[in-house]
């Protein structure tokens, strides 16, 4: 084997050495010793929200729109406007 072979070999051993060193888990009880007895509980409690107002517009039953007799030359204009409905009327 050349030596360019023997080098690139070793360096790709020592790469996945190192690879699998690295994806090791570490020992999680190494803080703990056997002298150590103490327990921790963790008690969790669901904490009621205050409750959500929901709003729905509701349709209101609206009054029915009376046109009398015209007479020519007459108008009337209804209009729902912001404050309720407007109804404009022009007698002539």
């Amino acid at each position: 084997m050349t030596s360019l072979i023997r080098l690139t070999a070793i360096a790709s051993i020592g790469a996945l050495a190192l690879a699998a060193a690295a994806c090791t888990p570490a020992d999680t009880d190494a803080d703990t010793t056997a002298e150590d007895t103490s327990t921790t509980t963790i008690v969790e409690r669901e904490v009621p929200a205050a409750p959500v107002v929901v709003e729905r517009e509701v349709p209101v039953p609206t009054p029915p729109v009376v046109v009398e007799d015209r007479r020519d030359g007459d108008s009337t204009t209804v209009r729902a406007g912001e404050d309720g409905i407007e109804v404009e009327t022009t007698n002539r």
